[in-house]
């Protein structure tokens, strides 16, 4: 029996801290959007592209393929965070994570905004969901995810002894996602394969978050039109369209 919205999202804030949601989408378009991130990655586009110390980050992926758009909007991964976060939440980052074989531990961290913040961190309200979509299976080998089980709690920046000892791997198949709370410890493993691992993180804040990014600015109006509701909404266009309309009422 799949478990409850409800039971999920207390899973995040009051157990774990984080969840893997099984086999969202199908592996095979999985494969297809992950070539496409490793292509794109291979130019190195000006101003969206990241590369440090065998990893890197690839930014500005919803108009890329129409498979981005609908991974961010996921009614599964969006009433989950939603539960936690509120319905008016918004995207604060969606970007590809490339792990190059060799590429070893990033170091253990909490995510956006905490890692701004001065700890100890506030326990209340939630102030981030992360996505991890698993774009091929995450294995022993290849990099998967390291967790460290109800350290959320701790409102603490990690502790290296203490995350090596809790930490665990996460590990699935492609089209899998983990969800978590952006105060649970996590980091990367070594990628000890010979194939890079690829991932594409979604950060979710409440409306009152600054976003890490701007997901929102180099998108097209054609794009923007054709955009669902609850894309617009993640975007930040119902906020941008209010304030739109305010200006127009002043200049008028």
């Amino acid at each position: 029996m799949q478990a409850t919205t409800a039971s999920i999202a207390e899973e995040i804030v009051q157990g774990k801290g984080y969840v893997l949601l099984p086999d969202l989408c199908a592996p095979s378009e999985m494969a297809e959007a992950r070539l496409h991130i490793l292509k794109l990655a291979a130019a190195e586009p000006a101003g969206r592209f990241l590369k440090s110390e065998g990893r890197s980050r690839l930014y500005r992926l919803l108009e890329e393929a129409e498979i981005f758009a609908r991974m961010v909007q996921h009614p599964r991964v969006i009433e989950v965070a939603e539960a936690i976060l509120g319905n008016d939440m918004t995207l604060g980052g969606f970007s590809a994570h490339i792990l190059y074989p060799g590429a070893t531990k990033m170091g253990a961290h909490v995510d956006y905004p905490y890692f701004t913040m001065t700890p100890p961190y506030p326990a209340t309200p939630v102030m981030a969901v992360q996505a991890i979509w698993l774009m091929e299976d995450f294995t022993e080998t290849n990099g998967a995810p390291l967790f460290a089980a109800g350290t959320q709690k701790h409102c603490q920046y990690p502790e290296t002894k203490t995350f090596a000892a809790l930490a665990q791997k996460v590990t699935s198949t492609a089209g899998s996602v983990v969800l978590s709370h952006g105060l649970c410890w996590h980091d990367t493993s070594t990628n000890q394969s010979q194939q890079p691992r690829v991932s594409v993180l979604g950060n979710y804040n409440p409306k009152f978050i600054r976003p890490l990014e701007d997901p929102a600015q180099p998108l097209s109006q054609t794009f923007i039109e054709q955009a669902s509701p609850k894309l617009r909404q993640l975007l930040g266009y119902e906020f941008r369209s209010a304030l739109f309309k305010d200006v127009q009422r002043v200049q008028s």
